[in-house]
């Protein structure tokens, strides 16, 4: 009884909260405040649980997505070997691998711009189908050749940093501009620009990498290749102190298939003839009947000697060509060795007749 006494007596001296009609007060702020945030942690734990579950599907898509288009393009590059406009602008951006030679990388993008050149003179100016019987067979020729090139010139690359040997820009620029004198392409660089393009399918920039590289494996290998310099010495010496017949000299000594038969005479030749080797320039500068010094060529030495003029514009020369061997050597060594390694399959074709 003296329980419910007490109890009664407590209720009665409680104050009751201030009647505020709804609205926060100062009192009421806390209070408020509490069930405000009370009504939010509902939606707050799921709300992050979703976030997280998002997060993981999106690492999941972007990392199968990444896989699947390097996993086709590996498919594309070292499986079907593509050579499409695509799967060429791809590898000039990531610099996947072709092959590797005594520890250096060769770029499928170098393999594909030889190749795809190729392609293209073949089957617009020759008219070739690469989906004939022989047309397949060129085609495989064609890759053996462009990868070959490729694998030389990252191996000549090597080989020039080891020998401080370089090509400036200025030489590059002066080889076009010869070039673009020529009869035979144009007289000015727009139509230069426009017989690339048409014959090579290459844009300029890449013309004068080319250039480049060309320019570079003659210094390289004009200066490497010394015992073919050394026999090239011993003819000259023969004709110019031991009076030895140059023609006779040609037909023993010269490695021109063609020409060595006639003792070297290659017969008139226009000046403005397109002329890699500048051997037409050296013999138009000499007297009928000099012997010139050695000239190192783009793909080995020559000595000429100058027949005839007929007339400004034409001269009749005869030559003796030893090429550069050191190069193929030092790479028959490396791929002996286990240090010239190919990562395509690509065909030895030594013609495509064969």
């Amino acid at each position: 009884m003296m329980k419910n006494l007490l109890h009664k007596t407590l209720k009665k001296n409680q104050t009751p909260p201030p009647d505020t009609g709804g609205r926060i007060t100062n009192e009421t702020v806390a209070e408020h405040r509490e069930r405000v945030l009370a009504g939010g942690r509902k939606f707050k734990y799921p709300l992050q649980y979703t976030k997280h579950r998002v997060l993981i599907i999106s690492i999941i898509i972007v990392t199968l997505t990444t896989i699947s288009f390097f996993g086709f393009g590996a498919w594309q590059l070292y499986g079907a070997q593509s050579t499409d406009k695509f799967m060429y602008s791809l590898t000039q951006f990531i610099p996947v691998p072709v092959a590797k030679v005594d520890g250096d990388w060769v770029r499928y993008s170098d393999y594909l711009m030889e190749l795809r050149s190729s392609i293209h003179y073949l089957s617009t100016k020759e008219a070739v189908n690469f989906t004939s019987d022989d047309g397949r067979r060129q085609l495989d020729y064609q890759k053996r050749l462009a990868l070959d090139k490729a694998v030389q010139n990252t191996y000549v690359a090597r080989l020039a940093g080891q020998n401080n040997i370089t090509v400036s820009d200025k030489e590059v620029d002066e080889f076009v501009k010869q070039q673009i004198s020529s009869n035979r392409l144009g007289v000015n660089e727009t139509v230069y620009r426009q017989v690339i393009r048409d014959y090579y399918d290459w844009s300029f920039d890449e013309y004068k990498s080319s250039i480049h590289n060309q320019l570079l494996r003659k210094k390289v290998m004009a200066k490497l290749d010394v015992d073919g310099r050394k026999r090239m010495e011993e003819v000259l010496q023969a004709v110019t102190s031991g009076g030895q017949d140059f023609a006779a000299l040609a037909k023993a000594q010269s490695e021109d298939v063609i020409s060595k038969a006639q003792g070297g005479d290659v017969g008139i030749v226009n000046i403005g003839t397109d002329d890699p080797n500048g051997i037409i320039k050296v013999a138009a500068g000499l007297q009928v009947g000099q012997v010139s010094q050695i000239i190192d060529g783009v793909d080995g030495f020559y000595l000429v000697k100058l027949m005839a003029k007929p007339d400004a514009d034409n001269i009749q020369f005869s030559k003796i060509y030893i090429s550069y061997k050191v190069l193929n050597q030092k790479l028959a060594e490396l791929k002996k060795d286990g240090k010239l390694e190919e990562l395509i399959t690509v065909k030895q074709i030594a013609t495509p007749t064969n």
